[in-house]
């Protein structure tokens, strides 16, 4: 079932789709898309509706400035905030709550993880290691990956073989910072998938990949 929902953030209201199971939900995700993308992208909407296939309430969403140059790690990173907490306070949604982000939504899914002990789920799908010297990172001074390895999420990396946009090296260096902090993690690969998990195999793989690694990692939340 799909709910257009609003929610708060810093100097306005932000417009969603809030994608619900057919069932008593696990608990909620908020899906993060890339730079200059969008929430109708197909790995955007497809993963979506593979989570609430599984149980999961997955929200999608525009950030305020989400066409560049404009859009800044700042901003991105407030918008996710209001998403979460509209998933915490929905009357339908358990609070055991996730995220998903795809390229640099995976680097603002990785800083939101590392600060909000609620998030127990975490994927981040080609998303680049950047630091505080990213020119999408204007105005920050975060390092995702060190914000990363206090979450208390479990962390899904997934990446497709043929990205040629974000190496896979990035997902490494992510997953040695976090096994050296305990951290549970592992690193999927998708063969055959572009940085957008294109074709469409490729994209089914990659959201049975994600909405199974979210609904095991809610339904074990306490």
């Amino acid at each position: 079932m799909l709910q257009r929902v609003s929610f708060l953030v810093p100097g306005g209201e932000l417009e969603g789709v809030l994608h619900l199971p057919e069932r008593d939900a696990v608990g909620g995700c908020a899906v993060l898309h890339g730079f200059g993308g969008h929430p109708d992208q197909p790995h955007v909407v497809a993963t979506c509706a593979a989570l609430a296939g599984a149980g999961v309430a997955a929200l999608r969403f525009a950030y305020r400035d989400h066409e560049p140059p404009r859009m800044t790690l700042d901003s991105a990173l407030a918008d996710a905030a209001g998403a979460i907490r509209l998933l915490k306070a929905h009357p339908s949604i358990p609070e055991r709550l996730g995220v998903v982000g795809f390229s640099f939504g995976g680097a603002v899914a990785a800083i939101a993880a590392g600060r909000d002990s609620r998030i127990r789920a975490a994927v981040l799908a080609a998303a680049p290691a950047m630091g505080a010297d990213h020119p999408r990172a204007a105005g920050a001074k975060w390092k995702p990956v060190a914000e990363l390895s206090r979450t208390r999420a479990r962390v899904l990396l997934i990446w497709g073989s043929r990205d040629t946009v974000v190496p896979i090296e990035n997902a490494e260096r992510y997953r040695a910072v976090l096994s050296q902090a305990r951290v549970t993690n592992t690193l999927v690969t998708i063969e055959g998938g572009d940085h957008d998990f294109e074709p469409a195999a490729a994209r089914e793989r990659m959201t049975a990949a994600v909405a199974q690694w979210v609904g095991e990692s809610l339904a074990r939340a306490r």
